[in-house]
């Protein structure tokens, strides 16, 4: 018994003991698996803390529009001009209501007239209303947005103002009333025309009788057309005010005005007459394709375009292959991607593929091409598409593969995948970053997880930033 007592005390002793060594000295597996939670541990806190100090792209600009320095919210509405970005006009608009920096103020203004915003209108129509106390700058500033928005209320005011001749409003007052006025603005600007003015103010004046395009003072811009005294910017804004005015007795006198020897002179005629659509116009904007004056030329191109005279199809090509001028080869490109029949759609195709063709007659084309065709499956659009692949790795060709991919960025359409695709996954930051344009346009979501690899790189740069934004929005 005693040695069945004794046994079982040794027995017990040397299990505990070799417990407390097995607690000492983990398996392997015991020792992995601690690892593996610590790491997972470390890990989770790293990226809490890449998390907290990592604020969101857009965090920031609230930030810096609520604490940043006058210098620092001007840059970034400046950013936000720049980009057209609206998802923080709340927030601009609360920092105009609050501060006195003229600065910001103007830069505010410019804001909301770039995007045709009319939360500024009742302050506007209210600086109008008085504004001697403002900035020369900021009430001109003012001018631009009410026109920008066509705040019609805003003409009774500019009117007062013009009354008062106050000098420092005088030509921003002229332009604008010439945008939101009406009838009777018009009879009290024509009447401006007896005053003694210089030439460019009635130039300017002549102007806005044009956009107002009031038939009340159709007889006096006809006095002034055919006084071949009068200065000849003045009668050439005159010419194209009373095509403006479409009245039918204005077609014969502005055919006329074509064969005046001044090039300038015909170059208005030709846009009095856009307001016209007939065969003697469609005639007369062939026959300018043929004329000396490259400025009478593009005003023929723009005539064109407008009521897509498809039977000028001949002699646009033949301009965009041979004309001395590189803007009317361009404006030629552009005219027959809008005429769009087959024998233009070719002529762009083969240019755009063209390899021996410069690569800015290339871009030019392909522009053109996705003005009027970049949600489309056109063969235009495509061929577009190929050459932007066929240039993503070629170094020689970065003007054209950026040039390109820009205006690429601009248009929704599924056959813009691929080059989304390759652009992201060049190495040229420029490249890289015209391929988050196009991905922010299209969000193709195929395409997300490698637009989220670019967002969590460790390393800062601007397209890590870009994508960051990008994915907020």
């Amino acid at each position: 018994m005693k040695k069945l007592l004794s046994f079982i005390l040794i027995f017990t002793f040397v299990l505990g003991i070799g417990n407390l060594f097995a607690d000492e000295n983990p398996t392997v597996d015991a020792v992995s698996g601690e690892a593996e939670v610590l790491k997972s541990s470390k890990s989770e806190s790293s990226k809490t803390e890449e998390a907290e100090e990592e604020e969101s792209e857009l965090q920031k600009r609230k930030d810096t529009l609520s604490f940043g320095l006058e210098s620092e919210i001007t840059d970034l509405i400046s950013t936000l001009l720049k980009e057209e970005d609206k998802t923080l006009t709340d927030e601009i608009l609360e920092v105009f209501n609050s501060t006195k920096n003229v600065n910001i103020r103007e830069r505010t203004i410019e804001y909301f007239t770039k995007i045709e915003d009319a939360s500024l209108k009742e302050y506007a129509l209210l600086i109008l209303e008085d504004p001697y106390d403002e900035k020369t700058s900021s009430v001109n500033l003012l001018f631009k947005y009410v026109t920008a928005l066509k705040i019609k209320e805003a003409a009774p005011l500019i009117q007062t103002l013009l009354d008062s001749e106050n000098e420092e409003y005088y030509d921003a007052a002229i332009t604008a009333l010439g945008e939101v006025g009406g009838s009777e603005e018009a009879i009290f600007l024509a009447d401006f025309l007896d005053r003694d003015l210089t030439t460019a103010r009635k130039q300017n004046l002549m102007k806005a009788l044009g956009k107002i395009k009031a038939v009340e003072t159709w007889d006096k811009l006809v006095e002034v057309i055919q006084n071949e005294d009068e200065n000849t910017y003045v009668r050439m804004y005159a010419a194209e005010a009373i095509g403006a005015m479409e009245k039918e007795e204005s077609i014969e006198i502005l055919l006329d005005l074509f064969e005046d020897n001044d090039p300038n002179i015909r170059t208005y005629a030709i846009k009095g007459l856009s307001y016209f659509d007939n065969e003697e116009v469609e005639n007369l904007a062939i026959q300018g394709l043929k004329d000396n004056y490259y400025k009478v030329r593009l005003e023929a191109i723009e005539l064109i375009k407008k009521f897509e005279y498809d039977s000028a199809i001949p002699s646009l090509i033949y301009r965009a292959k041979n004309d001395a001028e590189a803007t009317v080869k361009y404006a030629c490109f552009d005219a027959l991607a809008l005429l769009d029949t087959k024998e233009a759609r070719e002529f762009l195709v083969d240019l755009i593929k063209d390899t021996k063709k410069s690569d800015t007659m290339r871009s030019k084309a392909a522009t053109s091409v996705l003005k009027y065709d970049g949600t489309d499956n056109s063969d235009s659009v495509k061929a577009v598409v190929e050459v932007a692949l066929s240039v993503v790795e070629d170094t020689k060709k970065t003007a054209l593969r950026y040039a390109i991919g820009k205006e690429i960025a601009k248009y929704e359409n599924n056959l813009f995948k691929e080059v989304c695709e390759a652009f992201l996954a060049s190495k040229d930051v420029s490249t890289q970053g015209i391929g988050l344009d196009i991905w922010k346009k299209n969000r193709f979501i195929t395409l997300k997880d490698t637009v989220t690899s670019i967002a969590e790189a460790e390393k800062a740069s601007a397209n890590r930033s870009k994508a960051r934004l990008i994915l907020e929005m």
